[in-house]
């Protein structure tokens, strides 16, 4: 690849472009997780130069056709998710037809997967086929494919890919824009501590217990939500009916304006990297369930503890080598002072330096033109982002006094809400319609199955009839008839 020209990147919107988040929250512009902004921020910044430009495609709400990317653009990078399994299947679907209409290089920088922490992966995968075309589609146009962890690694051997042959281990790219030194602050338990706090509806509960009362000891702990179903609430109050319910129907969850976040106004939502990276400077320790939760505060230097469940964050937060315990040996009523009792807050910063040189190798062997290697230094990026008034976090609709403001959040969300609940209404009516006709046409097909089998049966006793054992038959039984008509007439 030319250390000129442009390149589109499958990601959030970019901190250099301008975004209103009501137009944010319509267009799903952060593919319903603010976390998204972390991954891609390292490559906006190292891969844009001056003479090379780096737009995003708002995870698809701005993405064009493929021929119109192969004209302007020189590749297309997908830093992604955990986007191997199930929920993602007939996304990635789409996405491997789209891939396939591209002639431009085509690289994936980390991806992962929503597996079993101990799945040995030795039986099939109902979306298998899915995901090896995928790798497949990808790996016709770039040399490999970078993957966030170990167990993600363990999968595609399965499905017949070879580590540094077709894939590579990379970890998430966040704390590579760092360079290849990372710095975190010491950390020393005191009564006063500021902390960020962070959650995730599916943790374990026990985890969700004890992070719920962290307020209740430390009267400044800032919830950090990521969630867009978390957002609608906390911008305009309203409920997003697109959004996964579940949040709703869990215990020791931040689920209404009336709980403890939204009541004091303790809350911040980002969306841009940069100010919550900044914002985190603040704090003095970082905990809870969410990866980016707690990668974005280690980016700022700060302690983190990352309560793991489940392989997404379990095999990040391993390779990282974060501060880390699973969330389900959590004590709802542990101290916090017992909790971070003998954590190695700096254990990260032993394997950074490795890390970053086999990420390094892996953009190389890609023929990616970077600046990581200068990352201490100022780059174009900096340069344009120190030009720009970044908006900084958005606070909560309950903690708000300027009655014009709350007035306008009020009116986005509701018609953000209107027009959602319209189309889901819409498409609640078309399935409805669609459910009544397949029930139509299932009995057309009962009734021309039993007229079916009804000739079958006629058929048969038809066929049977003609056997000679059923020509025997019938012969007996007109014997019998005309015995029976002769002795009638014998009798009158």
């Amino acid at each position: 690849m030319t250390s000129t020209g442009r390149i589109l990147i499958r990601a959030t919107p970019s901190p250099l472009d301008d975004v209103d988040p009501g137009e944010a929250w319509r267009l799903n512009a952060y593919h319903n997780n603010s976390g998204n902004v972390a991954f891609p921020f390292g490559l906006f910044r190292n891969l844009m130069s001056d003479t090379t430009a780096v737009d995003s495609d708002w995870y698809g709400a701005r993405l064009p056709e493929p021929e119109e990317i192969n004209e302007q653009y020189d590749a297309y990078i997908l830093p992604m998710a955990n986007d191997f399994g199930g929920h993602f299947k007939g996304e990635m679907t789409r996405m491997t037809r789209f891939i396939e209409r591209l002639t431009i290089p085509v690289v994936v920088v980390g991806i992962g997967g929503a597996f079993a922490l101990d799945d040995t992966f030795d039986s099939p995968k109902p979306f298998d086929s899915v995901a090896k075309q995928f790798v497949e589609a990808v790996l016709e146009r770039s040399s490999l494919i970078g993957l966030r962890g170990e167990i993600t690694g363990r999968y595609l051997e399965s499905l017949g890919f070879t580590e540094d042959r077709h894939f590579r281990v990379i970890g998430d790219p966040t704390l590579y824009n760092l360079g290849r030194e990372l710095s975190i602050r010491p950390f020393e338990y005191r009564p006063d501590l500021k902390i960020a706090y962070n959650m995730t509806p599916k943790a374990p509960q026990e985890a969700l217990a004890f992070l719920t009362k962290l307020p209740e000891s430390f009267p400044d702990a800032t919830y950090i939500p990521q969630d867009f179903g978390d957002f609608s609430k906390l911008y305009s109050g309203m409920v997003d009916v697109t959004a996964n319910p579940f949040r709703d129907t869990v215990d020791n969850y931040p689920n209404s304006l009336a709980h403890t976040p939204f009541r004091t106004g303790n809350l911040r939502f980002y969306l841009d990297a940069p100010s919550w990276i900044s914002d985190m400077r603040e704090f003095d320790l970082s905990i809870g369930t969410r990866i980016h939760g707690n990668i974005l505060p280690t980016h700022a230097g700060t302690p983190s503890l990352t309560l793991m469940y489940g392989s997404r964050l379990t095999e990040l937060a391993e390779y990282h080598h974060l501060p880390r315990m699973f969330a389900a040996d959590v004590d709802p009523d542990a101290r916090l002072a017992d909790l971070v009792e003998g954590v190695d807050f700096h254990e990260p910063e032993r394997y950074h330096a490795e890390n970053f040189d086999r990420y390094v190798s892996f953009l190389d062997e890609n023929s990616i033109t970077h600046s990581y290697r200068e990352a201490e230094t100022e780059l174009p990026f900096d340069h344009r982002l120190s030009e720009r008034q970044l908006p900084g976090p958005i606070a909560p609709i309950t903690a708000l006094s300027d009655l014009d403001e709350i007035r306008e959040r009020l009116t986005v969300g509701h018609d953000i809400a209107r027009e959602k609940t319209v189309k889901q209404k819409d498409a609640i009516k078309r399935l409805r319609s669609e459910i009544a006709k397949l029930k139509d046409e299932k009995k057309d097909l009962q009734a021309q199955r039993d007229a079916a089998q009804k000739k079958a049966r006629a058929a048969e006793r038809l066929a049977a009839s003609r056997t000679p054992r059923g020509m025997a038959g019938r012969a007996k039984r007109l014997v019998k008839r005309v015995g029976s008509q002769a002795a009638s007439r014998l009798r009158r």
